[in-house]
């Protein structure tokens, strides 16, 4: 029973870094935007909002599931890959993964600061 817990936690995780990746581009987007056409933020300002919960809810998940994650890392993500040779693309999916979220971060405060209330 708790291997089906850890494998929907799995899921879940991967579904918030996609969430999380997702609302990063639309912030990045919408950031961009706003700052070529100034004149639009009072209409935008409510979705930023709205985006700033997803984003806060999903990293918080990410970082719950990644916890779990990391706890059983051997035996459900690294043993699995090493009979399968998939060690270099594991390594490379989470630096990569780990490189979006400081993007995300790190671009979600700045337009948060500019244009969220």
């Amino acid at each position: 029973m708790f291997n089906v817990f850890l494998m929907l936690s799995n899921y879940f995780h991967d579904l918030s870094v996609a969430l999380l990746a997702s609302n990063i581009c639309v912030v990045y987007f919408l950031g961009q935007f706003l700052d070529e056409n100034q004149g639009k933020h009072d209409k935008i300002s409510y979705v930023f909002n709205k985006l700033k919960i997803v984003t806060y809810w999903a990293f918080a998940y990410v970082m719950f599931g990644g916890l779990l994650r990391a706890i059983y890392f051997f035996d459900f993500e690294y043993h699995p890959a090493v009979g399968k040779g998939q060690i270099t693309a594991l390594i490379v999916k989470h630096i990569f993964l780990f490189a979006i979220t400081i993007f995300g971060i790190l671009g979600h405060r700045k337009y948060q600061k500019k244009y969220g209330n």
